[in-house]
């Protein structure tokens, strides 16, 4: 790959604080919890729940202005700084355990079922219960990420939040202009990039920041590590290679995908797809373009590549593809009822779909045949995950179902405070996933 125009990476401050121009704070984040403009004090109150206990997290910050300068900007600058958080337990507040009220008009014995073989009903499903449920300060619309005994979390608002697994108590909180994607957890750097196109690298132990990368357009997109390279992908389609230790640019390379909404890697091409622009792939080295598929046609979720296969879905067209994974030849296609907004979730020979008409389906792998499906009642934003035996899928809802694999029977459900966009994510033993409503759950697997 070779670079197109330069782009800038600038230090951090290694204490633990973060400087950014009061124009930076004027960002398009939908849900903002404060005004990051204002000097002075401002508290964020982190509230965990599990069991009897209920733990407090009392984050502080304060911001001051100074009269800095750069060659940037002649404008002072705002410094935030936390003081990590303490702990504080009050044992008078509801338990995890508690019931999360539910929506108005919603009902779990609304889960209806399409299927070819019988199924228990869904209201032999039992009901879940968090272990715990934590407060992160901002609406949660990616998915979390479970890494080495840690929950990572980004908020519609800003917030990027380590949370201990076991127990919910946030270990660091990193606060960015606007709104984040989901974090990137490596061995010593933990990268995010947020909507005005800076890629953050955190130290993994304290959250402070280490360098930002500087992109033209939003990289909410979740990086990609590769051994010691960090690729990056931007809103306008520039994708960046860089050294993940240093932040260094090491090369770059514009793919065609317009209004690019997400990446992915395997077997030395890299997957771009945009909901103005289709899908493409290139040579990961390179850059170079191998094939590019529905160009016209809007494309939202990464595609699933298994071994020469790559099954994606459209939003447009309504549509699930399976394409050869060299050439983007077309081996089948199975029409939906509606838009398919998330990656699919491959499991042995079925492929897993979830669409905005509510509906989950299991798809032969080899000829797109249904073998079940499931209609959830609302919505289903994120992509379906599948483990051994179970798929678990979310709605708009705030349902989370634990799907049979084989047939679609629902095994348990959950309900959340608020609507849930992301995919959960699983741990070995644990299920996670964050609501709009700010809220980040644990629950059995």
């Amino acid at each position: 790959m070779e670079g197109e125009d330069t782009r800038r990476t600038t230090a951090g401050n290694r204490d633990g604080k973060q400087t950014r121009t009061p124009s930076e704070f004027g960002g398009t984040g939908r849900r903002n919890a404060f005004d990051r403009n204002a000097t002075g004090e401002f508290q964020f109150d982190q509230v965990v729940r599990r069991g009897d206990t209920t733990i407090s997290r009392s984050v502080e910050w304060s911001s001051e202005r100074s009269t800095t300068t750069d060659e940037a900007s002649s404008e002072g600058r705002t410094t935030f700084i936390s003081d990590g958080g303490v702990d504080a337990p009050d044992s008078s507040r509801a338990s995890a355990d508690a019931e999360p009220k539910a929506q108005s008009g919603t009902s779990t014995s609304g889960v209806e079922t399409e299927r070819t073989a019988p199924i228990a009903p869904a209201d032999d499903s039992r009901r879940a219960h968090a272990r715990w449920y934590a407060q992160v300060g901002g609406p949660v619309e990616t998915s979390a990420v479970v890494r080495d005994g840690s929950v990572y979390v980004g908020t519609e608002n800003g917030f990027v939040c380590r949370i201990d697994r076991r127990d919910g108590v946030s270990d660091w909180l990193f606060q960015a202009a606007n709104a984040v994607g989901s974090p990137m957890p490596g061995p010593e750097l933990t990268y995010v990039g947020d909507r005005n196109g800076n890629l953050f690298a955190l130290d993994g132990a304290s959250g402070a920041r280490e360098w930002t990368f500087e992109a033209d357009a939003g990289v909410e997109v979740s990086p990609i590590l590769l051994g010691n390279t960090l690729y990056v992908a931007a809103r306008d389609g520039q994708v960046s290679a860089l050294d993940a230790a240093t932040g260094e640019q090491t090369a770059s390379f514009r793919s065609p995908a317009r209004a690019l909404t997400s990446m992915r890697i395997a077997g030395g091409t890299l997957y771009a797809t945009g909901l103005d622009g289709g899908l493409f792939a290139h040579d990961v080295d390179d850059g170079d373009e191998r094939f590019r598929f529905a160009p016209s046609l809007a494309i939202a979720g990464a595609p699933a590549v298994i071994g020469d296969t790559a099954y994606v879905g459209t939003v447009d067209g309504d549509r699930i593809y399976a394409l050869d994974a060299e050439t983007g030849e077309t081996e089948w296609r199975y029409e939906a009822d509606d838009g398919i907004w998330s990656s699919p979730a491959v499991g042995d020979d079925l492929v897993y779909v979830g669409c905005a008409d509510g509906s989950v389906s299991a798809l032969d792998a080899r000829g797109g045949v249904v073998r079940w499906r499931v209609q959830t009642g609302a919505r289903v934003w994120g992509s379906p995950v599948v483990t051994d035996e179970l798929v678990y899928v979310c709605n708009d809802d705030g349902l989370l179902l634990a799907l049979d694999r084989a047939d679609g029977r629902l095994r348990w459900h959950f309900r959340a405070h608020d609507s849930l966009v992301g995919a959960p994510a699983v741990g070995s033993d644990a299920i996670y996933v964050g609501d709009v409503a700010g809220t980040v759950y644990a629950l059995p697997p």
